[in-house]
């Protein structure tokens, strides 16, 4: 059996409240929010703070609330417990709280350290895990350092960690309850890795994080992802792989994501750059087509094992509560019939 969560926009306030209402009474089972200083756009590059709007939600659906992801570095670890710990309480029900290294958008503009991302997780992660056990922790890390400290402990926080890497899945299966990486990573990696975080696991649950783009046809979900589709994938710490094909040299762009800025000038030269890239070479990290196409994506995932899909509607504001209807109403119940 599977679930389905929706990752809410980042802005603005009214379309976030709105849609997760929306969301919770079409039925999915999960509702995120993003964690981010600096919201991922081509135009409008705010965001709110993901925490506060958990809080709402907590009295107004009856959804899984989570957090899709949040870092241990603008945040103490301790901070990132209490905070989890809070939303399980006020709701009464499981909270997911997803974790990652962190971006460089949420970072450097604060004058937040970016060196050994990776390794503060971890060592965040252990901390939070211990924190919400009900343990008092003394810790004498390299990046943190903790003294009789305590939170609220909380059973129904499950911790998931994000990301695509060797180490972070590594990290998974050391401390996590769950898996979400990104659907960049294929069907075929995604079973395989599955299989090796499992196998030094007692138990993960295993999510993936899609952009999604569901319309009435193929062709008019293509037009709507193939813009946004290609500056994301310009994103991602792995483009050199496909760069290495169009012949552009990933030393001449801006940095990836986990050092990427959100200006103006940034991204008018990954678009720019966005126009050399024929949209076959980065289609499949996306879920897009109409509903029929993307619930045939969507199987081809649960047969690799997922079961916890978190899907983010890569759309215009005006578009997004279709978008999220066409996947509750048209993509679910095919799936659901198999």
């Amino acid at each position: 059996m599977f679930r389905v969560g929706i990752q809410l926009p980042h802005y603005p306030i009214e379309l976030v409240i709105k849609a997760g209402v929306y969301a919770d009474k079409l039925g999915f089972n999960s509702i995120f929010t993003p964690d981010h200083l600096v919201g991922i756009g081509l135009k409008n590059f705010y965001a709110y703070e993901a925490f506060s709007i958990l809080g709402y939600f907590a009295g107004k659906t009856k959804a899984t609330l989570g957090v899709c992801v949040s870092d241990v570095l603008r945040r103490n670890p301790a901070v990132v417990a209490q905070a989890a710990s809070t939303i399980a309480s006020m709701s009464g029900r499981e909270f997911i709280l997803g974790l990652g290294a962190g971006e460089g958008m949420n970072l450097l503009p604060f004058g937040i350290e970016t060196k050994f991302m990776v390794s503060k997780l971890e060592e965040g992660v252990r901390i939070i895990r211990e924190l919400l056990s009900g343990k008092v922790v003394s810790y004498e890390g390299k990046f943190f350092k903790m003294n009789g400290a305590f939170v609220p402990p909380s059973e129904k926080v499950k911790i998931w960690i994000a990301g695509n890497s060797q180490k972070t899945m590594e990290i998974t299966a050391k401390y996590a309850d769950g898996w979400i990486p990104t659907a960049t990573m294929g069907e075929r990696k995604y079973e395989e890795n599955l299989k090796k975080i499992v196998r030094k696991h007692r138990k993960v649950e295993a999510g993936l994080f899609a952009y999604t783009v569901v319309a009435k046809s193929y062709d008019e979900a293509r037009e709507m992802i193939e813009v946004p589709g290609k500056f994301i994938a310009l994103l991602s710490p792995f483009r050199g792989e496909f760069l290495k094909e169009v012949g552009i040299d990933e030393k001449e762009l801006p940095p990836n994501i986990l050092h990427f800025t959100f200006t103006k000038e940034n991204v008018e030269k990954l678009l720019n750059v966005a126009k050399q890239i024929p949209f076959e070479l980065v289609e499949r990290r996306y879920f897009y087509g109409s509903p029929e196409d993307v619930a045939e994506r969507m199987e081809k995932f649960i047969k690799a094992g997922v079961e916890h899909f978190v899907l983010t509607p890569l759309v215009r504001h005006n578009y997004y509560l279709e978008c999220v209807r066409l996947i509750a109403e048209r993509v679910l119940p095919l799936l659901r019939e198999d």
